[in-house]
């Protein structure tokens, strides 16, 4: 496959990526401003789940899916490790500070959302064009 090829998947895979992140992001405001109704802690703790979950997930989307020309595949795989290094500390650093930071909170919904968003995301990214995506 040439590298224009490549690059063309590459974007692909990116706009799908960020597409499915967006359609998050909007599930995720509009389930914590439904939320609002079972009260305001529940709202905003679903909303920093929600949070937690797409910061480090855009994150990074935006640093190893872009197509760089002259990348081989040592590169593109070391970039991807280093990506999923940091989306894990990143998340591990959200679910931290909001425990540390965020009183009164409600653990069940930040977890709730965060599991919510993760399965919304795989099953948005399997029915992207029929091809299984992972980030």
């Amino acid at each position: 496959m040439g590298s224009q090829r490549a690059g063309a998947l590459s974007r692909d895979t990116r706009k799908d990526v960020l597409a499915v992140l967006l359609i998050q992001a909007c599930v995720m405001l509009a389930l914590s401003a439904a939320l609002l109704l079972k009260g305001y802690v529940v709202a905003y703790s679903a909303f920093l789940g929600g949070l937690i979950y797409l910061v480090p997930n855009l994150y990074v989307a935006l640093r190893t899916l872009p197509h760089r020309a002259g990348s081989t595949a040592g590169m593109v795989l070391a970039q991807l490790y280093a990506g999923q290094i940091w989306k894990m500390a990143l998340s591990v650093a959200g679910f931290a500070a909001t425990f540390i930071w965020v009183k009164p909170v409600s653990p069940f919904s930040i977890f709730g959302m965060f599991i919510l968003m993760q399965l919304l995301g795989m099953v948005l990214l399997m029915k992207s064009k029929k091809r299984f995506l992972k980030l």
